[in-house]
């Protein structure tokens, strides 16, 4: 598990350097995620000559450990002759040809998590929006990273309930739910789970970068999965109320109606879910009306009710 969390955290730090170094238009952007106080530089976007990928940056070392350790941003416009950071690196930064260098942390909740570069070969620095770039990528890196995050934890805490054997020896019950499924949680662990989902339809709502969107899609589809019951299971998803029409087969609803009951699941009236969306509330209430049609239901919490059914909402 950890290693695969691992992987996936680098495909998306990397990413995030690609896009970095595209918005920023430095000559070389790299970055590591931190480990244990340490970052291990695992991307690099512009590198001439290879000295950088691999390298660890100890706590308080040079300019990105310099970073990590304040969590905030700092810059060296002569790196090599700075009196301002420690020196260790010197060799692989000069390996680049690199003048000048720019470290952003990247904090999630409030901790460090990783950290990006951005240098400059010639005597030119960037322009100054240089600096505003960078803390846009970092807000939505770490975003997708906390999002990441909770979803391994979630993940182990399943497994660790399904490994968990039964005090009395005897099968699961079947009421509870499979083992790992949301109806075998715990009410405050579910609506955590219901929480982060209705979080990441947000991020989803508010980034304009396909590489991102793309990679918050495929976070998204594995939070949903645990939904689903485990395919060799034979648990069934729950069944609508007793004398309730159907909800249609193939229901399909639109990003922003899964939105609004992604919020609407987290008992936020329609002026709350706007003000969550960034949405009027009339356009709410369209959004929930539609939603409401085509599952065919009379009441918003049918609707919710109905939408986790068909495995659209946690």
């Amino acid at each position: 598990m950890q290693r695969m969390h691992d992987e996936h955290a680098r495909r998306i730090l990397s990413d995030a350097v690609v896009e970095f170094a595209r918005a920023s238009r430095f000559d070389i952007a790299f970055g590591g995620l931190e480990r244990f106080g340490d970052a291990e530089l695992s991307a690099v976007s512009g590198s001439e000559h290879g000295c950088l990928e691999g390298l660890l940056v100890r706590a308080d070392r040079g300019l990105g450990g310099r970073a990590l350790r304040e969590r905030m941003p700092r810059i060296a416009v002569d790196y090599v002759g700075s009196r301002q950071i420690t020196h260790e690196y010197d060799a692989h930064v000069r390996g680049e040809g690199i003048v000048g260098l720019f470290a952003m942390p990247v904090l999630v909740d409030g901790a460090p998590r990783a950290v990006l570069y951005g240098g400059w070969r010639g005597a030119a620095r960037p322009s100054g929006s240089f600096v505003r770039e960078a803390a846009g990528v970092a807000r939505d890196l770490s975003r997708e990273l906390r999002i990441e995050d909770e979803v391994v934890r979630r993940l182990e805490r399943r497994r660790a309930g399904s490994a968990r054997p039964d005090p009395a020896g005897s099968a699961p019950r079947a009421s509870a739910g499979s083992p790992g499924s949301p109806g075998s949680l715990p009410p405050p662990t579910m609506e955590a789970l219901r929480t982060v989902h209705a979080e990441l339809r947000g991020a989803l709502a508010e980034s304009s970068l396909p590489h991102l969107r793309h990679r918050l899609r495929a976070i998204e589809h594995r939070l949903t999965a645990l939904a689903a019951p485990p395919a060799h299971s034979g648990a069934r998803r729950a069944p609508h109320p007793p004398h309730a029409p159907h909800a249609p087969a193939a229901v399909r609803l639109s990003p922003r109606e899964i939105d609004t009951l992604a919020q609407v699941a987290l008992g936020g009236t329609n002026a709350e879910v706007g003000r969550a969306l960034g949405l009027a509330e009339n356009t709410v209430k369209s959004y929930l009306g539609a939603a409401m049609t085509k599952l065919d239901a009379s009441t918003r919490h049918a609707a919710v009710s109905r939408a986790r059914a068909l495995g659209l909402l946690l």
